[in-house]
């Protein structure tokens, strides 16, 4: 992982918004960040390891703590850091649950925490959503380790610097699983012992199914098979030839009954068909009459269309009719129209005298509308030159009024700009007594914070206590119930063993023939799955024990770490008032502080009032002049309207001087001459449109007169020529023929009914001549007595069929039997020289002879080369005087098992010691080696995971100069690899020899970085 751009926001002592750019470090891979203390060197690796996991370097703080002191509610709280791992670019976005000021109103809102991780171009500018939810397992799954380990092999802050050296061997078997992926190991092991125990088991489940197979084919061992096999087939025959006796007799019976239900279907279909034509013979008299009624009904109907005919006579003469007389009435109607438009044309010669005169007054006025409209526009601008006289006046005695109002204003305003000095002063004092009550406030409420959370961590402990010692009781229960109920079940084994012994004989268990004490069997007999059952229910007891366990333990660290922060904040901070007293006298002061600054704000205010009075004043001086001038100008525009106004008046009727007025009296002049001129025209075209129309109305109605009298005569001649042909067809009258043609639809209907009647006879007589030749002269059968004597050869004939067939299932299971246990015994022979071998590769990767499992092993070889690698710079820094080896005292047996613990080598002495006995300058060269070391060799290994950074934090100040030198001479040396390698350190001579730094400057108002290159 390599930075490349860090942006924070409000975050630790950076106010506003920061950004360290490592792209402006180019070549240089070496650098140093300084600074005051408390300027937010350490800040930086915090921003860094919050940005990626969500917590600080040395994960005290949490990102709600980081939030900038300095920062303005308006200003939110956020880290911003972009990355490279290899070819690939990211950046990830991240700020805390905090409190900033709401976008609208008044007050604060809870803002939530975010993430977000991306991958983006090189640039930076195209970007692709990686993880908005679950960012920190993103992150851990990017860079191959999570937070802790973080801490130990890139980033090492305050205090953990050391950890990698000096932690246990179970902790630095955590780091390198992660760094080097050995799960893997674990999972082979783990795999061995699954294949091992399954064949165990596969083994015992075969043996079982052996016994049951045994037990289920009647038989003592394989030998009694073929006797066996042989009683089988004796059986098989015997059942065989008795059923084909019964089912020669079934046969027999079954023809003799199939031959009288045969029979005696035929005497009762001869009955049936008596019957139904009898029935037949019944009906014929009325189906004879309805082919009567049809042969009238087609007579009928051949005379429908001439009926039809006359009928549509007759519609068209009443038609016609109607139209001859509505004819008549139009034509009457267009002769009264016509003489009415006459009289009208005759009436309008009395207006025409009146058209005249209108004519030859409209022409006069319309030469009087340009004066008119002079005369309008004149009255207009002499009254808005006698309104803009009053209103310059106004505005000139206004602008007089305020301009002595503003000079009085003025004067009072200077008299009080005086002895502002003293109160800036004491606004200042007041400030800086608020802040370090605010602060002291803080720091109480801090301590208030820390004391609740240690009281609840210790109830929380209590409580993890109490159900720790439920679990251990629990578990301690379902164990001895289990050893119980195992004990029962091996008894009730040996029991069953025992059962089967025969004296002489000798046991399967032990070979002796002899058995003076043969196991009793027990009252209470458990099955294997309740031992199992037993089993399991004591294995998750104890499970749950141990997760209590872990669960109090670490109650019991967060407690005494809670506990300890807080008396270590009470030494620099001892108790000397409640956080209440507090509170009142950081608001006493903040009150105070408020009214002082107050005070400043309003003299201010005041100075600038008094600037902006005496500009007003030289405005309203200038307003009073202008409006002075504006009353004369307009004072003269109102006397030239004025004579121009009277010289219009001489020329204009007093009638005529409002334009609106001579228009109306146009309009109206305009209206009666065109009212005239339309009635006229329209008077005209109506004459000759009703003399047109009157003509046209008067031929109509002598066209449909004549259209009346020849449908007359053709009605006529027709109703003599039907009444000719419905006499000759047989009918009494033309009505009488009408009637019946109601009734021709019904012809379809009766037609079927006879034809269906006439098949229903022939039908009837043909089945029932069949029946009778069928039947002959046979008596009719006892088909009863047939089908009793059937039932019982069925009756025989199947319960020989069960036998058989039961007989051959019972056969058929057997045989199964038999294969299965021919299959077991294969299977088990087998699973015997499978188990020979898996059972040997898990006893080697398990380490049943040595102590060492297969993952230990390697990690133990990758702990050497990681030694190796930092003994070639421990031995050039401690000048060859120490190197780091992995212990070999095994008098800890646990130590044995993990092999990972480290002790340190002194070339002086001859004698290996614990890392723990070095002096501060030697622990942090031993640290430094290793971290160095355990990079190299995770990055030649590397399967995803990228060493390429180093921050380092503290540590340099207990080395003498000549070991700085080495030092140094080291971390330099990882350029070449290209790897970045950032330090924290006061130490004076590390800024005169490292040219790249990272300069942080702490101001009042919050710290500021800058690179800085020699």
């Amino acid at each position: 992982m390599i930075p490349i751009y860090l942006d924070m926001k409000a975050f630790g002592p950076y106010a506003g918004r920061e950004i360290v750019d490592f792209r402006q470090l180019g070549d240089h891979k070496l650098f140093l960040i300084y600074g005051p203390t408390g300027s937010g060197k350490t800040t930086i690796l915090d921003a860094m390891c919050y940005a990626l996991y969500g917590s600080t370097s040395g994960d005290s703080r949490t990102g709600a703590h980081m939030r900038s002191e300095y920062a303005s509610p308006q200003e939110a709280t956020s880290v911003s850091f972009r990355f490279a791992i290899g070819q690939k670019y990211y950046r990830i976005d991240r700020s805390p649950e905090q409190e900033i000021a709401k976008k609208r109103g008044t007050g604060l809102k809870k803002a939530s925490a975010q993430a977000a991780l991306y991958e983006t171009d090189e640039a930076g500018d195209q970007e692709k959503l990686i993880a908005a939810k679950n960012v920190t397992a993103a992150v851990e799954g990017l860079l191959g380790f999570k937070a802790d380990q973080f801490r130990q092999v890139v980033l090492l802050p305050q205090g953990d610097f050391r950890k990698l050296l000096l932690a246990g061997s179970g902790e630095r078997q955590q780091i390198m699983q992660t760094l080097f992926h050995t799960q893997r190991y674990a999972r082979l092991q783990e795999l061995a012992k699954a294949r091992h125990d399954a064949l165990a088991s596969q083994y015992e489940q075969v043996r079982q199914r052996r016994e049951q197979c045994l037990a289920a084919l009647d038989i003592a061992d394989e030998k009694e098979l073929p006797a066996k096999e042989r009683q089988w087939q004796d059986q098989a025959v015997a059942v065989d030839k008795q059923w084909q006796e019964a089912e020669g007799t079934r046969k027999t019976c079954q023809a003799a009954f199939q031959a009288a239900q045969a029979l005696d279907a035929h005497w009762l279909l001869r009955d049936q068909k008596r019957r139904e034509a009898a029935q037949l013979q019944a009906q014929a008299r009325q189906f004879q009459e309805k082919r009567d009624t049809i042969a009238t009904l087609r007579q009928a109907e051949i005379l429908a269309e001439p009926c039809r005919h006359l009928d549509d006579l007759e519609r068209e003469g009443r038609e016609a009719h109607k139209a001859a007389e509505k004819a008549d009435k139009l034509a009457e109607k267009a002769q009264k129209d016509l003489a009415a438009a006459q009289q009208q044309l005759a009436g309008l010669s009395a207006r025409e005298k009146g058209y005249k005169a209108a004519c030859e007054e409209q022409v006069q006025l319309a030469g009087l509308q340009d004066k008119a409209g002079a005369y309008r526009t004149c009255c207009l601008e002499e009254g808005q030159c006698q309104k803009n006289v009053t209103d310059a006046e106004k505005r000139w005695n206004q602008a007089r009024k305020k301009k002595e109002k503003e000079k009085q204003a003025l004067d009072k305003a200077r008299e009080a700009v005086a002895g502002l000095a003293e109160q800036a002063v004491a606004a200042e004092q007041a400030k800086a007594r608020w802040q370090a009550l605010n602060d002291r406030l803080q720091r109480e409420g801090e301590a208030a914070e820390l004391e609740a959370k240690a009281k609840e961590a210790q109830k929380q402990w209590q409580h993890s206590r109490t159900f720790l010692e439920k679990a251990a009781a629990k578990a301690r229960d379902e164990r001895i119930a289990y050893e119980s109920v195992r004990a029962l079940f091996l008894q009730a084994q040996a029991a069953v063993l025992a059962s089967e012994l025969e004296e002489g004989q000798p046991c399967p268990v032990c070979g002796s023939k002899a058995h003076p004490l043969p196991a009793v069997r027990p009252e209470s007999l458990p099955e294997r799955h309740d031992v199992e059952q037993h089993q399991k229910r004591a294995e998750a007891s104890e499970g749950k024990r141990q997760q209590w366990e872990v669960t109090a333990k670490a109650d019991e660290t967060r407690c005494q770490a809670l506990q300890a922060q807080y008396e270590a904040l009470r030494r620099q901070y001892p108790q000397d008032g409640t956080l209440a007293d507090w509170q009142a006298k950081a608001g006493q002061a903040q009150v105070a502080m408020e009214g002082l600054q107050q005070q400043v704000r309003d003299g201010e205010k005041l100075k600038q009032a008094v600037a902006a009075g005496e500009a007003r004043l030289a405005r309203w001086e200038k307003d009073e002049e202008t409006a002075r001038t504006a009353v004369e100008q307009a004072r003269t525009a109102a006397a030239k309207a004025a004579e121009t106004k009277a010289r219009l008046e001489a020329d204009l009727p007093a009638a005529y001087r409002d334009p609106l007025a001579l228009q109306q009296r146009l309009d109206a002049l305009n209206r009666a001459i065109r009212v005239y001129e339309k009635d006229l025209q329209h008077c005209r075209d109506a004459v000759v449109a009703g003399e047109r129309q009157a003509a046209k109305q008067q031929q109509e109605a002598q066209n449909w007169q004549h259209q009346v009298e020849v449908l007359r005569d053709r009605f006529s001649q027709g109703v003599q020529a039907l009444r000719d042909r419905v006499l000759a067809a047989g009918f009494e009258s033309v009505k009488a023929c009408r009637a019946m043609q109601a009734a021709v639809p019904q012809i379809p209907e009766l037609e079927e009914s006879v034809r269906h009647y006439d098949q229903q006879v022939q039908q009837v007589q043909g089945q029932l001549a069949q029946e009778e030749a069928a039947i002959g002269t046979q008596e009719r059968p006892d088909v009863a007595a047939a089908r009793a004597a059937l039932d019982g050869a069925e009756k025989a004939s199947q319960a020989l069929v069960e036998a058989k067939g039961s007989l051959t299932a019972r056969y058929q299971r057997w045989q199964q039997e038999k294969e299965a246990l021919a299959a077991l015994q294969q299977e088990g022979q087998d699973l015997t020289e499978a188990y020979k071998t898996v059972g040997a590769v898990y006893e080697l990767i398990a380490g049943k002879q040595t102590g060492i499992n297969f993952e230990r092993y390697v990690l133990g070889a990758l702990l050497d080369e990681v030694l190796a690698a930092a003994n070639g710079r421990l031995q050039g820094m401690s000048r060859q005087r120490y190197s780091l080896q992995r212990s070999q005292s095994w008098d800890d047996k646990r130590v044995k098992q993990i092999g990972l613990d480290i002790e340190v080598y002194d070339n002086y002495t001859g004698y290996a010691r614990p890392a723990n006995t070095l002096s501060g300058g030697e622990t942090f060269l031993a640290s430094l080696s290793l971290a160095l070391g355990l990079a190299d060799v995770v990055q030649a290994y590397s399967g995803g995971i990228h060493l390429d950074t180093m921050f380092i934090d503290e540590g340099f100040g207990t080395l003498d100069g000549e070991t700085l030198d080495y030092a140094l001479k080291t971390l330099a040396s990882l350029r070449s690899g290209g790897r970045l390698v950032g330090i924290i350190s006061h130490v004076p001579e590390l800024k005169e020899r490292i040219d790249a730094r990272l300069a942080v400057h702490k101001t009042d108002r919050g710290s500021t970085s800058s690179f800085e290159f020699a």
